[in-house]
């Protein structure tokens, strides 16, 4: 995991297999952001090929925090069974979902 939050849209990049025991990572950097009132978001799921449903909540939850404070959380997903779990879970309409950090971050 890695997070850059040195520009206007912070970036943290989710690798590998996201389990329930890395929610504490995710949780911390979140944080962080949230200390430092950035509400411009992106987590990047394009590198992680599985994803724990704690994790989409912890992800949700901040999301609804960026909202609130007139920011947004955005997705980077293009792995099929991310992407399936995102509309399974109906959370495919509580983000919006791109398939390039680039082109989230565009539409900022």
């Amino acid at each position: 995991m890695k997070l850059a939050a040195d520009r206007s849209v912070a970036v943290i990049t989710l690798t590998g297999a996201i389990r329930a025991q890395r929610v504490y990572e995710i949780e911390d950097m979140l944080h962080e952001l949230s200390e430092k009132k950035q509400y411009k978001v992106i987590a990047d799921l394009s590198e992680a090929g599985h994803i724990s449903s704690s994790a989409l909540g912890v992800l949700a939850r901040f999301a609804d925090e960026c909202r609130k404070a007139n920011g947004e959380l955005r997705l980077v997903a293009t792995e099929q069974n991310i992407l399936s779990l995102l509309q399974i879970t109906m959370l495919d309409k509580v983000f919006e979902i791109y398939t390039s950090v680039e082109e989230a971050e565009e539409d900022f």
